[in-house]
């Protein structure tokens, strides 16, 4: 089909819908098939058991632990408590739209910024480029994919309109750095937002207006902020999201992968986006480097969104493929803005339009249906979250259990209580904090790398606090079948643990998951 300016010929409304009509067919072609299992991403099993905490009345940072801020937590109790506790496939339901509105609100910043037809292809481009991709990351409600819309709303509100009066420009430069404000408070990444639009405004401004506008743009941002520390400090848990949140990211970025652990991680994650989104990529790239020799209006804030999205993306040198979804938004602007010039400029070759036409589709079309396709396979879905042994395994404490008993998963255990439709006896939804498994490291699977320096004594402490508040009702040992590839980890390994363990329950075995239960 080819793409008309308005005003040329074509009504723009009717584009405009045709334009969401194809992301939301897009949406639902390629979220839908994956979306019947219980949990794609264990982040999400995190987020629903945590957030299960703040339904019951908890506290968060206190009867639950997490180095994410507060508002990724309400924003799942919340959706949660409409489709149900245990009902993440509802939940991705809702996310539906949230992605369909983002991929919006990404076309009204490619209207402003390269006009039209770069809107046009940018909204059902960006809704096909966060679906095309390995469910675990691209499909999962995770803290990428609900950030990225405040995040968005933010940019658009921070570009600059005709006519604006100095006072106006204030206003939504507040508005806009609350809604990164917000953003951030989802995630803590999305908070580099705020430092490209601050570049943005001084390089489009000088002197004391510039000024006024970074201003107002930091009292936006900080305004979400502070209502979040007063609520923090009226509930008494102030002290432990500062120690969870900022001094544990700062332990959680510090053992990080080593640039030579690093970029092996970083090559491999970057094969798999190309392969699922080579157009996007390929011609997001080009724009850069066309941009870099002859800049436009729009290459300053594209290149500054860019550069910006990759800081995040690169902390700690894990690079899972989750943190790229923060980087489709400019890229897929990119993508967008050099697609419309590589078709201006065949206007009159017809045949070399439907050949590129052809090839772009082919481009798109291929990855969805190769890529995506085994997927379709529930016990694919499944791996590692919810494989047969560990539904067993849940299914096995919810018929031997009351519905408000707790259990203890040795582990990293948030997929198995979401399962088994338990809480955590203790406030930690996995144990990693207490054994030194640092997510995403050779500290978690590597024999040869020790685990005593990453350790958190505190965590113990806190740890048995609990379990004596909480005496579980089973404990399961997820070192023993190497459940998320928890072997290092048993819990012989740990003599207070063991000694816990032998005095209060008796030890049977389930699916190849040793269970102990307790004894009467």
């Amino acid at each position: 089909m080819q793409l008309t300016a308005a005003g040329s010929g074509s009504d723009p409304k009717r584009l405009r819908l045709l334009s969401a009509l194809l992301a939301a067919a897009a949406l639902l072609a390629l979220r839908l098939p994956t979306n019947v299992v219980p949990i794609l991403n264990v982040d999400e099993a995190d987020f629903a058991v945590e957030s299960g905490v703040l339904l019951d009345g908890g506290r968060p940072y206190i009867e639950f632990v997490e180095k994410k801020p507060p508002l990724i937590y309400l924003l799942y109790a919340g959706g949660l408590a409409l489709v149900g506790r245990y009902n993440l496939p509802g939940l991705r339901l809702l996310m539906l739209a949230w992605v369909a509105a983002s991929a919006w609100v990404l076309g009204a910043i490619a209207r402003r910024l390269l006009g039209e037809r770069a809107a046009l292809l940018a909204v059902p481009g960006y809704a096909v480029a966060v679906s095309i991709g390995p469910p675990l990351d691209f499909h999962a409600a995770n803290a990428e994919t609900l950030f990225a819309l405040p995040l968005l709303l933010g940019t658009w509100l921070c570009l600059p309109v005709d006519g604006d009066t100095p006072r106006a420009q204030r206003r939504r430069l507040l508005a806009s750095g609350a809604l990164i404000g917000s953003a951030s408070l989802i995630k803590q990444q999305a908070g580099i937002q705020l430092l490209v639009l601050a570049a943005f405004v001084c390089m489009r401004a000088s002197g004391p207006g510039a000024a006024r506008r970074v201003a107002s743009l930091v009292a936006g941002f900080a305004a979400p902020w502070l209502l979040a520390i007063a609520t923090l400090a009226r509930v008494g848990a102030l002290a432990e999201f500062y120690y969870w949140t900022v001094t544990i990211n700062r332990y959680y970025v510090a053992n990080g992968n080593s640039l030579r652990d690093g970029l092996p991680l970083l090559a491999g994650a970057t094969v798999v986006l190309a392969k699922c989104s080579p157009a996007v990529w390929v011609l997001a790239i080009a724009q850069l480097v066309r941009y870099a020799v002859r800049p436009r209006r729009a290459s300053a804030l594209l290149c500054l969104w860019f550069a910006g999205a990759l800081i995040p993306i690169s902390l700690g040198g894990r690079y899972f493929l989750h943190y790229f979804l923060q980087l489709l938004p400019p890229a897929v602007l990119l993508a967008s803005d050099l697609a419309v010039e590589i078709w201006d400029r065949l206007h009159a070759h017809r045949l070399a339009r439907v050949a590129v036409g052809a090839a772009f589709g082919l481009s798109v079309a291929v990855p969805a249906v190769r890529g995506m396709a085994p997927y379709r396979d529930r016990e694919v879905l499944s791996i590692p979250h919810a494989m047969p042994s560990a539904r067993e395994v849940a299914r096995y404490v919810r018929e031997h259990t009351s519905p408000d008993a707790r259990v203890l998963v040795w582990g990293y255990g948030s997929a198995l209580y979401f399962l088994a439709e338990r809480q955590p006896a203790t406030r930690f939804p996995y144990v990693t904090y207490l054994v030194g498994a640092v997510e995403g490291t050779s500290a978690w699977w590597s024999p040869f790398r020790p685990n005593e320096g990453l350790e958190i004594p505190r965590a113990w402490d806190l740890f048995f606090e609990d379990l004596e508040r909480h005496p579980p009702a089973m404990v399961i040992d997820t070192s023993a079948p190497g459940y998320f590839a928890f072997t290092r980890f048993p819990p012989s390994r740990y003599p207070r643990l063991q000694s816990f363990l032998i005095a209060n329950y008796q030890r049977t075995e389930v699916a190849g998951f040793p269970l102990w239960e307790r004894k009467q």
